[in-house]
Protein backbone atom coordinates (compact mmCIF):
# COMPACT_ATOMS: atom_id res chain seq x y z
CA UNK A 1 0.00 0.00 0.00
CA UNK A 2 1.45 3.13 -1.19
CA UNK A 3 1.40 6.50 1.19
CA UNK A 4 -1.72 8.93 1.00
CA UNK A 5 -3.76 7.54 -1.19
CA UNK A 6 -7.06 8.86 -2.14
CA UNK A 7 -9.63 6.94 -0.77
CA UNK A 8 -12.74 5.50 -3.25
CA UNK A 9 -16.51 6.07 -2.83
CA UNK A 10 -17.58 4.27 0.05
CA UNK A 11 -19.02 0.54 -0.89
CA UNK A 12 -21.10 -0.23 2.16
CA UNK A 13 -24.59 1.11 2.74
CA UNK A 14 -26.01 4.20 3.57
CA UNK A 15 -28.06 2.99 6.67
CA UNK A 16 -24.49 1.16 7.59
CA UNK A 17 -22.84 4.75 7.14
CA UNK A 18 -25.23 6.40 9.25
CA UNK A 19 -23.64 4.66 12.07
CA UNK A 20 -19.80 5.10 11.04
CA UNK A 21 -18.74 2.34 9.23
CA UNK A 22 -17.09 3.05 6.04
CA UNK A 23 -15.97 0.24 3.60
CA UNK A 24 -13.99 0.38 0.60
CA UNK A 25 -13.49 -1.88 -2.46
CA UNK A 26 -9.46 -1.02 -3.33
CA UNK A 27 -7.32 -2.63 -6.51
CA UNK A 28 -4.01 -3.05 -6.16
CA UNK A 29 -2.46 -4.72 -8.96
CA UNK A 30 -4.53 -7.27 -10.53
CA UNK A 31 -6.15 -7.72 -6.37
CA UNK A 32 -8.82 -6.14 -4.90
CA UNK A 33 -9.15 -5.82 -1.15
CA UNK A 34 -11.69 -4.86 1.22
CA UNK A 35 -11.03 -1.92 3.78
CA UNK A 36 -13.09 -1.11 6.38
CA UNK A 37 -13.00 1.54 8.67
CA UNK A 38 -14.89 3.09 11.94
CA UNK A 39 -15.29 6.70 12.71
CA UNK A 40 -14.35 7.35 16.04
CA UNK A 41 -17.39 8.80 18.35
CA UNK A 42 -20.13 7.21 16.28
CA UNK A 43 -22.58 4.25 17.43
CA UNK A 44 -21.19 2.88 19.94
CA UNK A 45 -22.51 -0.94 19.04
CA UNK A 46 -20.54 -0.06 15.56
CA UNK A 47 -17.51 0.57 17.35
CA UNK A 48 -17.84 -2.39 19.67
CA UNK A 49 -18.03 -4.53 16.65
CA UNK A 50 -15.44 -3.06 14.88
CA UNK A 51 -12.92 -3.61 17.44
CA UNK A 52 -14.08 -7.06 18.34
CA UNK A 53 -13.60 -8.19 15.05
CA UNK A 54 -9.72 -6.45 14.90
CA UNK A 55 -9.27 -8.38 17.93
CA UNK A 56 -10.72 -11.84 16.78
CA UNK A 57 -8.47 -11.30 13.40
CA UNK A 58 -5.55 -11.03 15.77
CA UNK A 59 -6.47 -13.91 18.07
CA UNK A 60 -7.20 -16.10 14.81
CA UNK A 61 -4.22 -15.32 13.47
CA UNK A 62 -2.01 -16.64 16.13
CA UNK A 63 -3.63 -20.14 16.54
CA UNK A 64 -4.02 -20.68 12.92
CA UNK A 65 -1.95 -23.71 11.20
CA UNK A 66 -1.23 -24.16 7.73
CA UNK A 67 -3.66 -27.19 7.62
CA UNK A 68 -6.72 -25.50 9.40
CA UNK A 69 -7.10 -22.08 7.99
CA UNK A 70 -10.17 -19.54 8.33
CA UNK A 71 -8.60 -16.07 7.54
CA UNK A 72 -8.14 -14.87 4.37
CA UNK A 73 -5.18 -12.24 3.65
CA UNK A 74 -5.63 -9.54 6.14
CA UNK A 75 -3.85 -6.67 7.63
CA UNK A 76 -4.40 -4.28 10.50
CA UNK A 77 -2.75 -1.26 10.24
CA UNK A 78 -2.92 2.76 11.04
CA UNK A 79 -5.32 4.15 7.76
CA UNK A 80 -3.56 7.93 8.39
CA UNK A 81 -0.03 6.58 7.42
CA UNK A 82 -1.41 4.98 4.15
CA UNK A 83 -4.26 7.26 3.05
CA UNK A 84 -5.93 10.84 2.99
CA UNK A 85 -8.16 10.99 5.38
CA UNK A 86 -11.01 13.60 5.46
CA UNK A 87 -12.62 11.85 8.71
CA UNK A 88 -11.81 11.15 12.15
CA UNK A 89 -11.67 7.64 12.20
CA UNK A 90 -10.29 5.01 14.45
CA UNK A 91 -6.62 4.88 14.26
CA UNK A 92 -6.95 1.32 13.30
CA UNK A 93 -7.97 0.06 9.99
CA UNK A 94 -8.85 -3.49 8.49
CA UNK A 95 -7.45 -4.73 4.90
CA UNK A 96 -8.79 -8.00 3.86
CA UNK A 97 -7.99 -9.52 0.65
CA UNK A 98 -11.60 -10.28 -1.86
CA UNK A 99 -11.94 -13.44 -3.61
CA UNK A 100 -15.10 -15.25 -4.70
CA UNK A 101 -18.19 -16.42 -2.60
CA UNK A 102 -18.32 -19.65 -1.95
CA UNK A 103 -21.66 -20.13 -3.00
CA UNK A 104 -21.82 -17.92 -6.05
CA UNK A 105 -22.30 -20.19 -8.45
CA UNK A 106 -26.30 -21.38 -8.86
CA UNK A 107 -26.55 -25.40 -8.16
CA UNK A 108 -28.31 -26.24 -11.36
CA UNK A 109 -24.78 -25.37 -12.84
CA UNK A 110 -22.68 -27.70 -10.65
CA UNK A 111 -22.78 -31.98 -10.74
CA UNK A 112 -23.14 -33.15 -7.46
CA UNK A 113 -20.29 -34.18 -6.79
CA UNK A 114 -19.29 -30.38 -7.49
CA UNK A 115 -22.12 -29.47 -5.13
CA UNK A 116 -21.39 -31.97 -2.06
CA UNK A 117 -17.24 -30.51 -2.38
CA UNK A 118 -18.80 -26.79 -1.69
CA UNK A 119 -21.13 -28.33 0.92
CA UNK A 120 -17.52 -29.95 2.40
CA UNK A 121 -15.26 -26.45 2.01
CA UNK A 122 -18.07 -24.95 4.25
CA UNK A 123 -17.96 -27.20 6.78
CA UNK A 124 -14.25 -27.69 6.86
CA UNK A 125 -13.85 -24.25 7.72
CA UNK A 126 -16.39 -23.44 10.28
CA UNK A 127 -14.78 -26.99 12.07
CA UNK A 128 -11.63 -24.89 12.06
CA UNK A 129 -12.83 -21.59 13.83
CA UNK A 130 -14.61 -23.75 16.38
CA UNK A 131 -12.29 -26.34 16.66
CA UNK A 132 -9.98 -23.30 17.99
CA UNK A 133 -13.04 -22.21 20.43
CA UNK A 134 -15.02 -19.91 18.14
CA UNK A 135 -18.12 -19.19 16.88
CA UNK A 136 -18.90 -17.23 13.95
CA UNK A 137 -22.32 -16.01 15.33
CA UNK A 138 -23.56 -14.31 12.54
CA UNK A 139 -23.18 -17.00 9.50
CA UNK A 140 -24.83 -15.30 5.88
CA UNK A 141 -24.27 -16.75 3.04
CA UNK A 142 -21.43 -14.37 1.73
CA UNK A 143 -19.64 -14.38 4.54
CA UNK A 144 -18.21 -17.78 3.04
CA UNK A 145 -14.97 -17.51 0.59
CA UNK A 146 -12.99 -19.88 -1.83
CA UNK A 147 -9.43 -19.44 -2.86
CA UNK A 148 -7.48 -21.95 -4.51
CA UNK A 149 -9.77 -25.08 -3.82
CA UNK A 150 -9.85 -24.12 0.29
CA UNK A 151 -13.03 -21.94 2.19
CA UNK A 152 -12.89 -19.36 4.32
CA UNK A 153 -14.73 -16.88 6.22
CA UNK A 154 -15.08 -12.99 6.94
CA UNK A 155 -16.37 -11.21 8.52
CA UNK A 156 -15.79 -11.11 12.96
CA UNK A 157 -17.78 -8.57 14.36
CA UNK A 158 -20.24 -10.97 16.12
CA UNK A 159 -17.92 -14.14 16.99
CA UNK A 160 -16.98 -14.48 20.11
CA UNK A 161 -14.07 -16.98 21.97
CA UNK A 162 -16.42 -19.16 24.14
CA UNK A 163 -13.21 -19.97 26.27
CA UNK A 164 -12.97 -16.80 27.66
CA UNK A 165 -15.44 -16.82 30.90
CA UNK A 166 -15.86 -12.91 30.03
CA UNK A 167 -17.33 -13.70 26.65
CA UNK A 168 -19.60 -15.46 28.08
CA UNK A 169 -22.72 -12.88 28.59
CA UNK A 170 -21.78 -11.43 25.25
CA UNK A 171 -22.65 -14.12 23.83
CA UNK A 172 -26.62 -13.80 24.44
CA UNK A 173 -26.59 -10.04 23.55
CA UNK A 174 -24.84 -10.16 20.55
CA UNK A 175 -26.88 -9.32 17.75
CA UNK A 176 -27.73 -11.41 14.60
CA UNK A 177 -29.39 -11.63 11.09
CA UNK A 178 -33.02 -13.02 11.61
CA UNK A 179 -32.63 -14.36 8.34
CA UNK A 180 -29.67 -17.00 10.32
CA UNK A 181 -31.13 -17.23 13.46
CA UNK A 182 -31.77 -20.24 15.60
CA UNK A 183 -35.28 -20.44 17.20
CA UNK A 184 -33.25 -20.46 20.35
CA UNK A 185 -31.77 -17.06 19.97
CA UNK A 186 -35.41 -15.76 19.49
CA UNK A 187 -35.97 -16.90 23.14
CA UNK A 188 -33.25 -15.07 24.39
CA UNK A 189 -31.13 -18.39 24.59
CA UNK A 190 -27.15 -17.35 24.29
CA UNK A 191 -25.32 -18.44 20.57
CA UNK A 192 -23.50 -21.45 20.75
CA UNK A 193 -21.89 -23.83 17.89
CA UNK A 194 -25.16 -25.15 17.24
CA UNK A 195 -26.61 -21.62 16.45
CA UNK A 196 -23.77 -21.37 13.66
CA UNK A 197 -24.74 -24.79 12.52
CA UNK A 198 -28.30 -23.85 11.98
CA UNK A 199 -27.48 -21.12 10.14
CA UNK A 200 -25.35 -22.89 7.63
CA UNK A 201 -28.14 -24.95 7.47
CA UNK A 202 -30.14 -22.04 6.20
CA UNK A 203 -27.23 -20.70 4.11
CA UNK A 204 -27.89 -24.48 2.46
CA UNK A 205 -31.52 -24.52 2.04
CA UNK A 206 -31.41 -20.95 -0.04
CA UNK A 207 -28.20 -21.86 -2.22
CA UNK A 208 -30.15 -25.66 -3.27
CA UNK A 209 -33.77 -23.92 -3.43
CA UNK A 210 -32.58 -20.50 -5.29
CA UNK A 211 -34.94 -18.91 -2.98
CA UNK A 212 -34.44 -16.97 0.06
CA UNK A 213 -36.74 -17.30 3.11
CA UNK A 214 -39.02 -13.96 3.96
CA UNK A 215 -40.73 -12.09 6.06
CA UNK A 216 -41.56 -9.07 7.30
CA UNK A 217 -41.27 -8.43 10.68
CA UNK A 218 -38.84 -9.64 13.81
CA UNK A 219 -42.29 -11.75 14.91
CA UNK A 220 -42.67 -13.12 11.38
CA UNK A 221 -39.17 -14.21 10.97
CA UNK A 222 -39.53 -15.69 14.76
CA UNK A 223 -42.79 -17.50 13.24
CA UNK A 224 -41.11 -18.84 10.47
CA UNK A 225 -37.69 -20.33 12.53
CA UNK A 226 -39.79 -21.82 15.45
CA UNK A 227 -42.45 -23.52 13.52
CA UNK A 228 -43.26 -22.87 9.95
CA UNK A 229 -39.37 -23.93 8.33
CA UNK A 230 -39.91 -27.10 6.37
CA UNK A 231 -37.40 -28.87 4.70
CA UNK A 232 -37.98 -29.24 0.73
CA UNK A 233 -35.22 -29.78 -1.91
CA UNK A 234 -35.80 -30.28 -5.67
CA UNK A 235 -36.14 -33.06 -6.62
CA UNK A 236 -32.36 -33.53 -8.36
CA UNK A 237 -31.43 -32.49 -4.39
CA UNK A 238 -33.71 -34.87 -2.22
CA UNK A 239 -30.24 -37.14 -1.47
CA UNK A 240 -29.36 -33.90 0.80
CA UNK A 241 -32.73 -33.41 2.34
CA UNK A 242 -31.68 -35.95 5.38
CA UNK A 243 -28.31 -34.21 6.53
CA UNK A 244 -29.73 -30.51 6.04
CA UNK A 245 -32.95 -31.70 8.33
CA UNK A 246 -30.71 -32.75 10.98
CA UNK A 247 -28.89 -28.93 10.77
CA UNK A 248 -31.97 -27.44 10.70
CA UNK A 249 -34.30 -29.05 14.09
CA UNK A 250 -36.00 -26.22 15.29
CA UNK A 251 -34.69 -28.20 19.34
CA UNK A 252 -31.06 -27.91 19.69
CA UNK A 253 -31.51 -31.48 21.91
CA UNK A 254 -32.52 -32.60 18.51
CA UNK A 255 -30.17 -30.99 15.92
CA UNK A 256 -26.68 -31.21 15.20
CA UNK A 257 -24.08 -30.58 17.98
CA UNK A 258 -20.92 -30.77 16.17
CA UNK A 259 -19.45 -30.33 12.53
CA UNK A 260 -18.45 -33.94 12.71
CA UNK A 261 -21.88 -35.15 12.80
CA UNK A 262 -22.60 -33.44 9.74
CA UNK A 263 -19.77 -35.11 7.56
CA UNK A 264 -20.44 -38.21 8.85
CA UNK A 265 -23.94 -37.86 7.59
CA UNK A 266 -22.82 -36.13 4.48
CA UNK A 267 -20.32 -39.11 3.64
CA UNK A 268 -22.98 -41.07 2.88
CA UNK A 269 -24.15 -39.08 0.43
CA UNK A 270 -21.59 -37.40 -1.64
Amino acid sequence: MSQSRILPVVYNSIQSQKFGRRVYQIQQGQQLFWLKLQLKNSNHCYQQNFVNELNCYSELNALESEVRQVLLNFSIFDPFQQFQMDEEVIDQALWVEDVPKLFQDAPDLLSLAEIGMRLILSLDVLEHLHDYGYLHGDIKVEHFRVKDEKSYLIDFEQAVNIAQEANLTSIATHTATPRYMAPELFHAQPKSFQSDIYALGIVWLEWLTQQRLSAKSYQDWAFLHCQQLNVVLPQRFKIFEMVLTEMLMKKTGQRCSNIYQIKQVLSQIV
